[in-house]
């Protein structure tokens, strides 16, 4: 009688899924302060090392089924892990094409040239005015300005 051979799950799978999932956690990095070039890179790295194990593992999985299980969840898997992969390549060639910080945009400590805006009433206000203070006042030391979006 023919000894009953029992099916183990294949370790590459699980590593996919694992590295898969990496992949789009990874994406919150951004939350935690690390550098934005690096998530862009780790993003990508990580569901291209889970599709590799996925694809090996289907591999186990077709070319040996009577020691590995996994031909339909893994088939599925890896179907969702290469569309893992196609979003974070364009996330990747998005975020490539970001705009870079301008040379003439204003630095943190670099005083804001003079300009004249329109209060709420529609009275013209300086910069400059503002600095100044009014009457006996002490002069403000900073100036917070709100862009608003339609009428009061």
């Amino acid at each position: 009688m023919a000894e009953a051979i029992e099916k183990r799950s294949s370790r590459a799978l699980w590593l996919g899924l694992l590295f898969t999932v990496l992949g789009v956690l990874s994406n919150g990095l951004y939350s935690v302060g690390f550098p934005a070039v690096a998530v862009v890179w780790i993003s990508l790295a990580f569901p291209v090392i889970g599709l590799f194990f996925l694809l090996t593992g289907l591999r186990q999985a077709f070319r040996q089924p009577n020691l590995h299980r996994g031909k339909i969840w893994g088939s599925i898997v890896t179907g969702l892990s290469a569309v893992v992969l196609l979003a974070s390549v364009a996330f990747f060639l998005i975020a490539r094409r970001l705009p870079v910080a301008s040379v003439a945009s204003p630095q943190i400590g670099q005083r804001v040239p003079d300009f004249t805006l329109p209060d709420s009433e529609g009275h013209p206000v300086s910069l400059s005015q503002l600095l100044a203070g009014s009457g006996g006042d002490a002069a403000p030391k900073s100036v917070l300005l709100v862009f608003y979006r339609g009428y009061w």
